[in-house]
């Protein structure tokens, strides 16, 4: 019964049948499972995403480990600030997530190497605020309600890959998802004599998925990869109690990265993500369904130095995505995104510094929009 106490409320506030005040994080978090989020490391990030399937210190492919010299962390933090429009007004809000940590390295005298790795799956901190006035007693009484959201999903990957020539490389990984959301909804009278009304709840997760990847060096400067990933089945519990269960995605991305000379590097990717198998789950729990999902990429990576390619390299690139979840049904919010970084190398290469600067723009054509700033920081360790 709690459940669908409160997808009425996250329906009631989001398409406004009270007077919404205000969204304190995004508002393509609310519905679904939340704001999608890529497990990128600051370098991928600041081209656009384009070098993600390439890149050992990100998770989109677990054939990019397969280079792995030697043990590397990665420890990334990630700022958001952000201005959100609707129908019913703008808020300002910012806040703070670990996007991904790493830890990979080379399993001694074999062409093998394994990582394990923690990434965000989806973002769904938020709050919402709503007036209106009921009636109680044969008196109008207004009434204040604000209903918030703490916690999403993590991505949990163990992965190994096999470098099977000088061209080739091929890997696997294992995936579980797990999250929670702590739901809180308060109650607020303007009559002084009813007592704040207060409902509590929290919401937790498991999914097990597998993920492969292969890259392939088709010709001296130019290089392609693909991946695929199934994610099965994601169960739900309420307090310790089974309420449901949600199927997860497919997905499949390509890539290629061509580097014309040392110093130069560019790539481009395709993704798409088939959320639509949630659709049906998603209806049934009360929210307004998922839609597939797709995200190109292209970016630059120009370095200073080709002997100490980390040390100030200029790194710039931009993306188009669809968002899955939608705010209004019939109504698919998309994102578009701009990225530049750079980053720089200390105690003779074995730490690094990496820094991606990204501004996004978010829109579903209902009146519904929203324009974010971004910090990456990623602390990398290679001893």
């Amino acid at each position: 019964m709690r459940r669908h106490v409160v997808a009425v409320l996250m329906a009631a506030m989001v398409l406004g049948h009270a007077q919404p005040l205000a969204a304190q994080s995004s508002q393509f978090g609310v519905r679904g499972l939340g704001l999608p989020i890529r497990p990128l490391s600051p370098r991928a990030i600041a081209t656009g995403g384009a070098f993600g399937m390439f890149d050992l210190e990100s998770s989109q492919s677990p054939a990019s480990i397969s280079g792995i010299l030697q043990f590397t962390s990665l420890f990334s933090s990630a700022q958001n600030f952000r201005t959100s429009t609707n129908p019913y007004g703008s808020a300002s809000a910012k806040d703070n997530r670990f996007p991904q940590i790493l830890v990979a390295g080379p399993i001694g005298g074999t062409r093998f190497a394994a990582a394990i790795s923690m990434s965000a799956y989806t973002d769904r901190n938020f709050s919402l605020g709503t007036t209106d006035t009921i009636q109680l007693r044969g008196a109008a009484v207004g009434v204040f309600d604000t209903l918030s959201s703490r916690g999403g999903l993590s991505d949990l990957r163990v992965a190994g890959a096999w470098q099977i020539s000088k061209s080739v490389q091929f890997g696997i990984g294992f995936h579980a998802i797990t999250g929670s959301n702590r739901l809180e909804n308060h109650r607020h009278f303007s009559d002084s004599t009813y007592a704040v009304a207060v409902e509590q709840s929290q919401l937790s997760y498991l999914g097990l998925g597998v993920s492969t990847g292969l890259s392939v060096r088709v010709a001296p400067r130019l290089t392609v990869a693909g991946t695929f990933r199934s994610d099965g089945h994601l169960a739900i519990d309420r307090d310790s109690t089974r309420i449901a269960r949600t199927d997860l995605p497919t997905s499949y991305g390509v890539a290629v990265r061509w580097q014309p000379s040392l110093k130069v590097a560019w790539a481009a990717s395709y993704q798409a993500k088939q959320w639509s198998a949630s659709n049906q789950d998603i209806l049934a729990q009360g929210g307004v369904g998922a839609d597939n999902a797709y995200e190109v990429a292209t970016g630059f990576e120009i370095l200073r130095n080709s002997k100490v390619p980390g040390q100030k390299p200029l790194r710039f690139g931009g993306r188009y995505a669809t968002l899955p979840f939608p705010v209004r049904a019939g109504h698919q919010p998309h994102e578009v995104g701009l990225a530049v970084g750079t980053g720089f190398r200390f105690v003779r290469g074995q730490g690094g510094f990496d820094l991606a600067l990204e501004r996004l723009w978010r829109a579903d054509g209902a009146g519904y929009t929203e324009r974010a700033t971004v910090l990456t920081l990623g602390f990398s360790l290679r001893p």
